[in-house]
């Protein structure tokens, strides 16, 4: 058995049991482009939502590009890893006389890295290269017993179909995320014949994992200040972590007065997490007598139309929540 034969089973697998995902059902570089970009860090299921909207506001490249940042952004808001949307943004102007169609091209734009450049070529030109996503190094590194992700990716790509040979480049993708995860059901694999670390008993040495980073933890008051009926918000400058997006004003706090604030605002504490952070934040209300220096004071209707980090977003809900209570109370 060799992936030469074995990627026709792959590629049946795939075409009987693909999910149904709306970027597969009209394909064109723009929207691999976005799909591609969005499903980085964040689970299908989750993408679709975000992507239909996007395709609403932002059909073409060129709607994209005359679109202001901040709208660009509102409709990113939760996505997380916001410098995704700036970059999609700058890509727009570069792309608007159209995609290139060399690897060399395509990594050239802002934003556009070997695995979206690779995704591009494969889908959209189907061109004979394998999009390497986190779920495609583990099943070919698996598949050839390799920990070298690069070697695994040339042997595939030497052994490619001429034919359509973005059916099995996204083939790898869709097994990686539902057959060959971490713990694989390798008994439903169209790839288990030839897979080296299954018949060799090694599932469990391949891929070899860095260890990751432990994220450090910050504790952090949110103070909502209220005048009238409007919040204090503030937008965040560019070069900052979360550039361009609104917060309201936070300051850091110990864990032990985080946890006595948790006790008594009546709102519910938010964990985010932000590259290498995990954010715990407890909200508080606070009522001023006139508008405080370096804050923009907005109405709820107001702040909704604003792109918030997604920690911000879930307080803004729950301050919604808050007056409606106090409208029927």
């Amino acid at each position: 058995m060799s992936f030469k034969t074995d990627q026709e089973s792959l590629r049946n697998w795939f075409l009987n049991t693909k999910r149904d995902f709306p970027w597969r059902k009209e394909v064109d570089p723009y929207r691999v482009l976005i799909s591609e970009v969005m499903l980085q860090q964040t689970r299908a299921d989750v993408v679709v939502p975000y992507f239909e909207r996007w395709m609403r506001l932002f059909p073409t490249v060129q709607a994209l590009k005359e679109a202001p940042l901040e709208k660009v952004l509102k409709a990113w808001e939760g996505l997380g890893y916001y410098s995704r949307a700036r970059n999609l943004h700058k890509a727009a102007e570069a792309l608007s006389n159209g995609f290139p169609r060399t690897y060399s091209e395509l990594m050239a734009i802002r934003g556009i890295g070997p695995y979206t450049a690779n995704a591009i070529e494969s889908f959209a030109f189907h061109k004979k290269v394998i999009a390497m996503d986190v779920n495609v190094k583990r099943v070919l590194s698996r598949y050839f017993a390799l920990n070298c992700t690069k070697e695994a990716k040339n042997l595939a790509e030497e052994q490619l179909a001429k034919s359509k040979p973005q059916e099995i480049a996204e083939g790898l993708i869709e097994l990686g995320a539902r057959i060959c995860t971490k713990k694989p059901t390798c008994s439903n694999c169209p790839l288990a014949g030839g897979c080296k670390a299954f018949n060799q008993g090694s599932i469990s040495l391949f891929p070899l994992l860095k260890k990751r980073k432990k994220s450090e933890e910050l504790f952090l008051e949110t103070i909502i200040y209220q005048y009238k009926n409007r919040f204090g918000v503030q937008q965040r400058k560019k070069g900052e972590l979360f550039a361009d997006l609104f917060l309201f004003y936070e300051k850091k706090t110990t864990k032990k007065n985080f946890d006595e604030l948790c006790q008594r605002t009546g709102f519910k504490k938010v964990i985010a997490t932000a590259t290498c952070y995990r954010f715990k934040l407890i909200p508080r209300l606070e009522v001023v007598d006139a508008p405080i220096e370096g804050l923009e004071f907005l109405t709820l209707d107001e702040c909704l139309k604003r792109p918030f980090t997604s920690g911000h977003k879930r307080i803004l809900h729950q301050l919604l929540t808050y007056f409606e209570r106090e409208k029927t109370a």
